[in-house]
């Protein structure tokens, strides 16, 4: 009845009702049980749905104007108001999102993204960014700026503008752009799990781990470098050289020359024929790389441009105009007509 009375509300008649038991609503019509209950009970809660909503509208006219609530709906035609909570996840629903997001990256869109070659795995990596900042906002809809990517991916600018269409393009209704960028405001993304995932993603258990996209340190070791150290970090059990090329599609070679490169400086150790990670501080270590002075150089690099780049925009806005400069104070701006009986004099 509640579903029932909303309806009627929002101007719905009852054969609108019955085309959507079998669209978007069919779990209204599971309620009835039967089809030949629902055909008995529906046109008769269905009367007493309009009932009820014409004695709130009558009650709302009866009201003073101050104790009337804003209806949703304004005509037959009016869209529903939502009251946030349908449109809108919780944090709690945000950080479960992302969990079953990154089942999908793991199990499907890591190995479609192999094909591409290097290409791919900067796209990898910065899918893992976005789940990040996802997880960090707690939200679903990121309008972060290419420049803000750039520092967590390690990059110029230019290069994400140019990846981000293409991860949009491949991920299979992951990544969605619903917002142009416009003057200071960035694109807008939308990140949701396609309904042909959602069984999928149930199935699958969540990983340890947070998911990164490229850590300071790995803008001197390569993405290669950054894939294989999380497949170790990562993995359920200590991995194998072949397991890690299995797991992260890059190649033996540079699989190799990766650990052999991590080993050297202390980032992982080999147990027998298996790798595991260690306890160094890949920040101290990033910084003894150099590798810090670069993020802070584009850090502050970026904020000059940006700065630069709001000032050129401001330039553009339509100045406030000042009530000083429309009137002067010390003038009068108003003019009274001569006395009657001065004019009769001068006559």
């Amino acid at each position: 009845m509640a579903v029932l009375n909303h309806f009627s509300a929002c101007g719905w008649s009852l054969q609108d009702v019955e085309n959507e038991l079998t669209g978007q609503f069919p779990g209204l019509a599971a309620l009835y049980g039967t089809p030949q209950r629902q055909a008995r009970l529906l046109p008769y809660e269905w009367t007493k749905a309009q009932s009820l909503t014409a004695a709130n509208q009558v009650l709302q006219k009866r009201l003073p104007r101050s104790h009337r609530k804003k209806s949703a709906p304004i005509n037959n035609t009016s869209p529903t108001l939502t009251t946030g909570g349908a449109g809108k996840l919780s944090s709690a629903g945000i950080h479960q999102l992302v969990n079953d997001l990154e089942n999908i990256l793991y199990a499907v869109l890591d190995h479609r993204l192999q094909a591409k070659g290097r290409q791919g795995l900067s796209l990898r990596l910065l899918i893992r960014g976005l789940l990040g900042y996802m997880r960090a906002k707690e939200t679903d809809v990121l309008d972060v700026g290419c420049r803000s990517l750039a520092v967590a991916m390690g990059k110029h600018h230019v290069t994400i503008a140019r990846l981000l269409p293409i991860l949009a393009a491949v991920s299979d209704g992951i990544l969605t752009k619903i917002v142009d960028a416009r003057h200071k405001a960035a694109d807008v993304y939308l990140i949701q799990l396609p309904e042909q995932y959602q069984q999928l993603a149930r199935e699958l258990t969540w990983q340890k781990g947070k998911i990164h996209a490229i850590r300071p340190v790995f803008r001197a070791l390569g993405d290669a470098a950054a894939l294989v150290y999380e497949a170790i970090e990562r993995g359920r059990h200590f991995p194998r050289t072949a397991d890690l090329v299995r797991a992260t599609g890059v190649s033996r070679n540079a699989c190799s020359a990766a650990l052999a490169e991590m080993e050297t400086l202390g980032m992982v150790q080999r147990q027998g024929h298996t790798w595991k990670t260690t306890t160094v501080n890949l920040r101290m270590l990033a910084t003894r790389l150099g590798v810090m002075d670069d993020y802070l150089d584009q850090i502050s690099r970026n904020r000059n441009e940006r700065a630069a780049w709001h000032a050129y925009l401001d330039r553009f806005l339509t100045p406030k105009v000042k009530e000083t400069d429309l009137f002067d104070p010390e003038r009068d701006e108003y003019w009274l007509p001569p006395d009657d009986a001065a004019i009769w004099h001068a006559a």
